[in-house]
């Protein structure tokens, strides 16, 4: 196999396995009729609530690990370790944002992710309120990160 064809194999696998990583579906919080300022603020309230009740708690956790072998021209050993750190207390905080939003009303839900089948290259404003779940509701990827839901129903 020749050079440039292992190159392209490599990156066309790596492109693969980077585009089956791509998130499927936006999970949110409804509250029908809510307007998204409202579930933004809300939102924040719980993040600020459940961070001051469960503060990040990092610990690390080391993963010792040796090696023997044939290295060129000699045995040899090697050691070491990983070293990676967990916070114990996240999943108090999701627990606890969860709880919070519940309480305020709204209703965890799982939208899917837009297709480019959905939009036929059509343009839609996102909308402005909590919708009702429903199959014509689907999120759109912002740049620089999040989402926003959209109504397939309603093209600009």
């Amino acid at each position: 196999m020749s050079a440039k064809i292992r190159n392209f194999s490599i990156l066309a696998l790596a492109g693969l396995l980077l585009a089956s990583c791509a998130a499927t579906s936006f999970p949110t919080f409804v509250k029908p009729g809510t307007t998204a300022d409202r579930v933004s603020r809300d939102s924040a309230a719980c993040d600020i609530e459940a961070n001051k009740l469960f503060p990040a708690a990092n610990f690390p956790v080391v993963f010792p690990y040796a090696t023997v072998g044939y290295y060129p021209g000699a045995w040899g050993w090697g050691g070491g370790a990983t070293i990676t750190t967990t916070d114990v207390n996240a999943n108090m905080r999701i627990q606890h944002r969860n709880q919070c939003m519940r309480v305020k009303g709204y209703t965890p839900y799982t939208f899917p992710i837009c297709t480019t089948a959905q939009m036929n290259g059509q343009s839609f404003a996102p909308l402005t309120r909590s919708p009702t779940p429903s199959p014509n509701i689907c999120a759109v990827r912002l740049d620089g990160g999040g989402g926003a839901l959209i109504d397939l129903t309603n093209p600009l």
